[in-house]
């Protein structure tokens, strides 16, 4: 526990004697470098348009192959989908036949009653 302690307090004054860079100072040199020099402007927002793109066309082939990869895993999941639906439409056929059985006993019993009631 001592060392940890010792650890963070060290950790601590070591931020602390880095400072962080200032930000808002940052920004304006590279907006005066970029305001001086419209090429290096342009240069730079060709890269990053370049490096979107990759990156897009990355994270599409990327997608692309985890789908060919996982795709018994897929698979797997429609199956079981398919196996559900299949054993509700089963469950709604009994209970369909259950009710068609139960309506006709009803009626004959509603029919007997009526024939005793005579």
């Amino acid at each position: 526990m001592k060392q940890l302690i010792i650890v963070m307090m060290l950790c601590g004054v070591a931020a602390a004697q880095n400072p962080p860079p200032d930000v808002a100072m940052l920004r304006k040199a590279c907006t005066d470098a970029m305001n001086a020099d419209p090429t290096f402007a342009k240069s730079i927002i060709t890269t990053v348009d370049k490096q979107i793109d990759q990156r897009t066309i990355e994270a599409h082939q990327k997608a692309a192959a985890d789908v060919a990869e996982n795709r018994t895993h897929v698979i797997y999941a429609y199956g079981a989908m398919w196996i559900i639906a299949a054993l509700f439409v089963a469950f709604l056929w009994l209970r369909q036949q259950r009710l068609k059985a139960e309506i006709a006993l009803l009626r004959r019993d509603l029919d007997a009653a009526a024939k005793d009631g005579k």
